[in-house]
Parts: structure tokens; C-alpha cells; sequence
């Protein structure tokens, strides 16, 4: 390459540079009696031209510092800067065009996700140029050009460009399968639940009120992943929390052929799979563990077995005279054991309280021994329980002995999660890089705690698995405006829930919520009276009885009278949380007093349960403000608060006196 020359003047002012001669390598600067190369990797900058009157300075801005090169001729000047301009440009081409072409394929694989995300940050991090302040050259080739566009666009690109990106994302995806959303289900899906479908971040939240399609957004999302081909179909993992609701799922999968090879799961059965696979054999599940009326059995005779032992019996009998004011001799072991199996399940899980009163380590005294028992029965018959089953296998996955073969875990009924099953859920993200958890569930129906269950993990989901993407499905195909708007305002009267505003397709103007106060010796007469006029109005309707205790439900003797009596109706009789999930036309809730058993229910001290489990929100009776909004959300049309006229519940009292639009007291 020809070296353009100083003009000879410079030297009469002892300017030390005779000439800049271009290479491959870069520029190589013509000293006096010397050659001093500047290769391309030392130069900041693509080299600049300062203008003169008469000649072209050369600036070259080097790691060590500014060189000039001046007394260059004006053409020649102008030739050689673009020259080398093109060349430094060619130089790094060589490590931004592979850079750029990973970005592309990132870019280009799915919904820009947080852990994507946080890779391009950190490939761009290693780039040491900021391309976005640069002018590229005219004169660069297309491809390079596209390149250095795209690295200086994400250089600059921030969470605002990240969301428009996931917005057209998820806009172009929805044109595609619009199609699809339009005719999986009877009706086609709403928007909010075809964003559900669609939103692909690593951990999705998808909460949903009380009739809003949770089922079908899950059924839709595994129809999506596949038609779109995200995922195949040994690639999706659908869990459930029960074998019931596992077995419905497979059921609608089934509707579907493509949905074949899709896998449905309980939790149980996840850890038995994983641990079977991770160890080669199969746990032995304890009987203890499988049937309530074998462990309770076996509990009632290991604390017939304490009682003999002195220390233990006379600490037994004073118990049960403080708090059952037993005084016979003999207690009643199958009762106590039907009592404390929830808190041996609870002592296990979760160890013990940290700072129990003293009545609570009284009780906690007599029941460490029966856990002991048990520990030490599963111990010798080489045994596990359900409990067992989920901690092994969280432990096998992290430990890297489990390969998870799974890239979208959905996740149904969210809000009734425990926390190590969100553990064994943790375990399985992170030993899969790729791998999105889509959880459905509502914080509003939040009702098992006395399980294990912890509300928080849904309303800190972000808190515990990171970057998340909430939708919320607006529109219930339940429930009329009234009844939503009454059991909304109830349910976030406590602040902790998460805000939803939801729109029903079903309208009414008058009241749909009715008390009815009652004495206690005539309320089945009353419901009878309800029924005969429920039957007089809508001969074929659905009537749900519910309660918060079985005891304040008709007997099946009572039951099958009134279904023969009115022979139209559909009669049905369950506890709250036997209810959830259920719907009928019509609810009747009973066992609105005040009191121990009451609804909610009175508690003059924290239980030992209540220390073991799960840290209770500090909000007054959350949970059984939850289960009274499950009440109210099973109907569709009407509800019917049969309320103690003498001690009504504070929940009842609270829609008389607290301004709730379309309450209204019944009179028959």
C-alpha cells in the first residue's frame, strides 16, 4: 500500500512524522528513522481528520494517548482516513458480526425473557466499544453495517425496549394462532386469557378470580406451546394438586390428539418418578402414608402405649382435664389421634415453633413422642411418606442425579402450594437453564393452611423465583356483577391481596346476596322454605348447602327428603373447602354465628397447629375471609346468608352494615 507523504514544510518545522502508510494490520507511522505500527486493536477510535488551511492532520486516538499526523495533503489525506477508516472497521467486524449473530438468535428465539435478557447484557458488557456513538463508514459492506446496527440498538436498549419488544412479541404470536384461541374451547378465549397463553417469561403468574377459565388457560397454553412449536409434547410438564384434579386435566388434554405424550402429574407422583428414575428403584410408600384410617389407627395405639408409661400418662390425663374436661380414667385414643395427626404431619414438616407459650409446649410435649413413633416405624420398615418423597426428590435434582427433561412446567390450583413443593419446583428451574414455569392460581381463594399451603408464595411469587410475568384474567363466565362486586369488596378489605378488577358477562340489577336471619332451632325449615321457593321460580336449578363445619349441614336423611320433595332441583351438600372449584345456580350458606365454632371461627389463643404452620398473615381471620368469598363465588345467580339471629357472624354483619350494593336482608 502506497505511503502518503508529509509535505516536505513539516520537516522545516521539525514535525517528526514523514508519511502514514496503510496495512492490514493498521496504520504504520514513517518517523524520521524509524517505523512505528499502530495496530488496529490499539486505536479507541476510527482514525479522524482535522481540517487545516492548507493540509489534513491525522488523529489517532490510542490507548496511551493522542498521535498526530500533520502536513498531509488535502486528497491524499481524505483517501487515506477513509482507507483506514474502513479497515478499523473490518477489524472489529471480525468479533462484532459473530456477537451480533448470536444476539439475532437470542433475539429471535421466543419471547425476550429476563434470563435472556440478562445474557445479552452480558455479551454486550464484553464489548468494549460503545457502538451507538460511532458513524459508520459509507462505503462498509451490508452484512457488517446490519451488525454494528444491531449492537449499538441493544447497546442503548433498555427495560422500556426490552417490554416493546415482548409487546410485539406477543402482538405477532396472536395473529398467528389466532385461529387456534378461537376454537380450542366452546367459546373463543378472552384477550387477557390468550396473553396468558402467550407470555413466555421464566417464571409466569396467571391470576385468576373465581369462575375466570383457569382449566382452559392451562389446556390452551399446552395447545400453544405445541402449534407453535416451542416445546414437544415429552418436553411439557402439567402438575396438579390432587389425583382428581390430575385425571380431569388428562381427561381434556385427550381431546385433543396432538396433546399425546404430554405429561400430567400430582406432586407425589413427580418426587416417586424422579426418585425411581435418580436411584434406579422405587421408594417404598409407607401404608401410614397412603391411608388416614391406617395412620390414625396406628397413632391411637402408639398413645395407648404412652399412657402406660407413667410420666407420659399423668402428663396426658392433666392435659385432657385442663383442656377436654375429661375426668374418666381412660382417654379416648382414637379421638386424640384423629386431633393430633395433623399436628405430627406439621412437627415433621416444619420442625418446632421457635418461641411456643407455654400452653402450646404443653401439648407439643405429648405430641413429639407420637412423631418419635412414627419417625422410627417409617425408619425400621425402610419406609417414606408423601413429606419424604418431595424432600428426596428436591434433594436428588439439585444434587445433579436427575436429568429434567421438562422445558414448560405449568402449574394449576398455584395458590395452594406448599413451600416445599416450591422448592422441588426451585430445584427443577435451576438445574434446567431453559426451562418456564407457567403457575395458574388465585390468591383470593387461598384456603388451605391448615395443610401447608402459604398464600405468600403467591402473593411474593416474584419474591421467591424471580423475574415474573403477572396476568390477570379479567372476565369471569361464573358469577353476575352483583355477586362480584360484593365478594371482590369483601375479599380486599384485606390489603395484602393482590388487586383484580374483573368483568362479568352476566348482569342483574336487583340484589343477589340475601341474609336471612334465623333462630337456630328453625333453620332447616327455613332452608326448605328457601328450596320450595327457588323451585317455584327455577324448577330445574342447582342449589349448593354449604358451611364452614359439616355439623351445620343436613343429614343425607334430610337431604333425600328435600330431593324427593323437589324432584327438580339439584340438591347438593358440602363443606367450603370441599366446595371450591364447584358451582351451582343457587348457595345457601348456613352456619353464620359467632363463635367458637362459628363462622369465622373464635380463637381465644394460637394453636400448636397454628405455631407450626406456615407464618398466619397479620391481617384478622385472611383466610376465613378467603373461604366466605369461595361461599359466595360458587353460585352463579343467587345467595342465601342463613345468619344466627341472636349471635350472627361478624362477616354477615359486615355486609348489612358496611354500604355493600346489593346486599339485601331477606323476608321471605
Amino acid at each position: 500500500m502506497s505511503i502518503c507523504k508529509a509535505h516536505w514544510l513539516g520537516q522545516l518545522f521539525s514535525h517528526p512524522f514523514s508519511g502514514v502508510e496503510p496495512t492490514d494490520q493498521g496504520p504504520v507511522l514513517h518517523l524520521r528513522r524509524e517505523r512505528h505500527p499502530v495496530p488496529w486493536q490499539e486505536l479507541l477510535a476510527p482514525p479522524l481528520l482535522a481540517p487545516g488551511r492548507l493540509f489534513r492532520q491525522l488523529v489517532l486516538n490510542c490507548r496511551q494517548g493522542q498521535l498526530v499526523c500533520a502536513w498531509l495533503p488535502k486528497a491524499r489525506a481524505e483517501a487515506l482516513q477513509r482507507q483506514l477508516e474502513l479497515g478499523w472497521f473490518a477489524h472489529h467486524a471480525a468479533r462484532v458480526v459473530p456477537l451480533a449473530e448470536r444476539c439475532l438468535a437470542l433475539l429471535e428465539s421466543g419471547y425476550l425473557r429476563q434470563s435472556r435478557w440478562q445474557q445479552l447484557q452480558h455479551w454486550l458488557a464484553e464489548e468494549p466499544l460503545r457502538w451507538c456513538d460511532l458513524t459508520l463508514p459509507s462505503s462498509l459492506d451490508d452484512r457488517a453495517r446490519a451488525a454494528f446496527e444491531l449492537v449499538a440498538t441493544l447497546q442503548q436498549a433498555d427495560d422500556h425496549w426490552r417490554e416493546q419488544c415482548q409487546r410485539e412479541h406477543c402482538e405477532q404470536v396472536l395473529q398467528e394462532h389466532q385461529a387456534l384461541f378461537d376454537t380450542l374451547e366452546a367459546h373463543p378465549l378472552t384477550p387477557a386469557q390468550r396473553l396468558a397463553c402467550v407470555t413466555d417469561e421464566d417464571h409466569n403468574l396467571v391470576l385468576a378470580g373465581a369462575g375466570c377459565g383457569k382449566t382452559s388457560v392451562m389446556a390452551a397454553r399446552t395447545a400453544f406451546l405445541l402449534a407453535s412449536g416451542q416445546a414437544e409434547p415429552h418436553e411439557l410438564l402439567l402438575l396438579a394438586f390432587g389425583n382428581e384434579a390430575a385425571a380431569e386435566m388428562r381427561e381434556r388434554l385427550a381431546r385433543r390428539p396432538e396433546n399425546a405424550g404430554v405429561q400430567v402429574s400430582t406432586f407425589h407422583a413427580l418426587g416417586l418418578n424422579i426418585i425411581t428414575r435418580a436411584t434406579g428403584c422405587a421408594p417404598a410408600l409407607s401404608e401410614l402414608a397412603q391411608s388416614e384410617a391406617v395412620r390414625q389407627r396406628a397413632f391411637s395405639r402408639w398413645l395407648e402405649q404412652l399412657a402406660e408409661e407413667e410420666h407420659y400418662g399423668v402428663r396426658l390425663l392433666a392435659w385432657l382435664r385442663m383442656h377436654r374436661f375429661q375426668t374418666v380414667p381412660t382417654p379416648d385414643f382414637a379421638r386424640l389421634a384423629r386431633e393430633w395427626a395433623p399436628l405430627v404431619a406439621a412437627l415433621k414438616q416444619y420442625g418446632e415453633p421457635e418461641a411456643p407459650t407455654p400452653e402450646q409446649a404443653e401439648q407439643l410435649a405429648l405430641v413429639r413422642p407420637l412423631l418419635q413413633r412414627y419417625q422410627q416405624r417409617l425408619a425400621e420398615a425402610g419406609e417414606i411418606d408423601f413429606d419424604d418423597m418431595i424432600e428426596q426428590a428436591t434433594a436428588l435434582v439439585r444434587a445433579g442425579r436427575f436429568a429434567v427433561p421438562w422445558r414448560h412446567v405449568l402449574v394449576d390450583e398455584f395458590q395452594d402450594i406448599s413451600r416445599d413443593r416450591a422448592e422441588l419446583l426451585l430445584a427443577l428451574r435451576d438445574a434446567a437453564s431453559e426451562l418456564s414455569l407457567f403457575c395458574v392460581g388465585d390468591d383470593w381463594q387461598a384456603i388451605y393452611r391448615f395443610s401447608g399451603a402459604d398464600v405468600s408464595l403467591t402473593t411474593d411469587f416474584a419474591g421467591f423465583f424471580g423475574a415474573t410475568a403477572v396476568t390477570a384474567l379479567d372476565t369471569t363466565f361464573r358469577f353476575n356483577n352483583v355477586i362480584e362486586r360484593v365478594a371482590s369488596r369483601f375479599v380486599t378489605r384485606n390489603p395484602h391481596q393482590v388487586p383484580k378488577n374483573l368483568s362479568t358477562l352476566e348482569r342483574s340489577d336487583g340484589p343477589c346476596v340475601h341474609v336471612l336471619p334465623v333462630a337456630d332451632d328453625e333453620r332447616m325449615d327455613v332452608v326448605a322454605r328457601l328450596l320450595g321457593q327457588i323451585a317455584a321460580q327455577r324448577p330445574n336449578a342447582s342449589v349448593y348447602l354449604l358451611s364452614r363445619f359439616r355439623f351445620s349441614l343436613p343429614d343425607e336423611a334430610l337431604l333425600a327428603g328435600w330431593r324427593k320433595r323437589f324432584a327438580g332441583l339439584h340438591i347438593d351438600a358440602q363443606t367450603l373447602h370441599g366446595a371450591k372449584g364447584k358451582e351451582s345456580d343457587c348457595v345457601i350458606l348456613l352456619g353464620l354465628a359467632r363463635g367458637r365454632y362459628g363462622f369465622p371461627p373464635e380463637k381465644k389463643q394460637a394453636s400448636l397447629l397454628d405455631a407450626l404452620l406456615p407464618v398466619e398473615e397479620d391481617y384478622p381471620h385472611a383466610e376465613e375471609r378467603r373461604l366466605f368469598y369461595v361461599g359466595l363465588t360458587r353460585a352463579r345467580d343467587q345467595v342465601f346468608l342463613l345468619a344466627d339471629r341472636q349471635i350472627p357472624s361478624p362477616f354477615v354483619k359486615e355486609l348489612l352494615e358496611g354500604g355493600y350494593p346489593g346486599v339485601s336482608r331477606w323476608q321471605g
